[in-house]
């Protein structure tokens, strides 16, 4: 009975590092990661708006509306830091130009995934086509900016209803635009009706994962975070408005409620990597640590 018991622990030990989950029975399934990114979404203008869906993943979920970002609140260090999983004084993008970021010791998490478990298939689809700046020659499957959301939106939903896929990075833009043009502040109306528009999208997006036809085989993780926040029509200061985002994971493998300690974008990447069976190494010294999820 000892030995029997044994070779189940190491059975499973086994299964949850190759990024399988343990199910019920004789059931398993392949752990999977949708991360949804809200560029310039404040926390406290997501609360304040009607989103149905988006309070569905939170509500049933791992959740903070006190994340926070880097210090330099605009879109490219902060996008490089959820991607990367550390921080500009690490990853060297401190603009929107992606000038010399330090890809070699820092590289986006696809990176890792292409190293560590080189047969999954990565995608990542983005309104703002910058953000693919830091992806290298084949850490990718697919990438693609499609120029507007609901674009982007319409190609999520149809490589989630019928490819294969177990990372999916989603770039959603026209938030932030609502708040350069209307004033990140949950007094405007416009940029509140904007994180509506996003929720529908969202909701899309999922109803899309729902209809995969392995889905009773497939454990998703569905993480949603933004860059930054904003104040009146701006946004790049270190301030709380600025700095302050959220953080939302839902699935099977996550604590359910609000999460204890500090949360911060660099989490995204790590938590990820987590999800899939790909445990952080000493030597990548990255920032962000697992938020959220169960540690196996």
């Amino acid at each position: 009975m000892v030995i029997r018991n044994l070779i189940i622990v190491v059975l499973s030990c086994s299964l949850l590092f190759l990024g399988i989950q343990p199910g019920c029975a004789q059931k398993w399934k392949e752990n999977k990661v949708l991360i949804i990114g809200i560029d310039g979404c404040r926390p406290d203008a997501l609360l304040a708006a009607n989103t149905p869906n988006l309070d569905a993943l939170w509500k049933n979920g791992a959740y903070s509306f006190q994340a926070r970002t880097d210090v330099i609140s605009i879109s490219g260090p902060c996008w490089t830091a959820m991607l990367t999983g550390v921080w500009q004084l690490k990853h060297k993008v401190i603009s929107n130009d992606y000038r010399q970021p330090d890809l070699k010791n820092y590289p986006h998490f696809f990176h890792r995934i292409r190293e560590e478990k080189p047969d999954l298939l990565t995608y990542s689809l983005a309104n703002w086509g910058p953000i693919h700046k830091i992806l290298q020659e084949g850490d990718a499957t697919y990438y693609a900016s499609a120029g507007n959301d609901a674009r982007v939106t319409k190609q999520v939903a149809a490589i989630l209803e019928k490819e294969e896929v177990d990372v999916m990075f989603v770039q959603l833009d026209e938030v932030d635009g609502a708040g350069h043009s209307h004033d990140y502040s949950v007094d405007s109306e416009k940029y509140l009706k904007a994180i509506e528009k996003i929720d529908r999208e969202v909701g899309i997006m999922v109803q899309a994962l729902a209809q995969r036809p392995k889905l009773e085989k497939e454990n998703w993780l569905i993480l949603v975070s933004s860059d930054h926040g904003g104040s009146d029509y701006g946004h790049g200061k270190n301030i709380p408005e600025h700095t302050t985002v959220f953080y939302i994971a839902s699935g099977e493998s996550v604590i359910k409620g609000e999460i204890e300690g500090e949360v911060g974008v660099v989490d995204v990447a790590v938590s990820a990597l987590h999800h899939l069976g790909i445990p952080a190494k000493d030597s990548w010294y990255l920032d962000g640590r697992v938020s959220g999820l169960k540690l196996f």
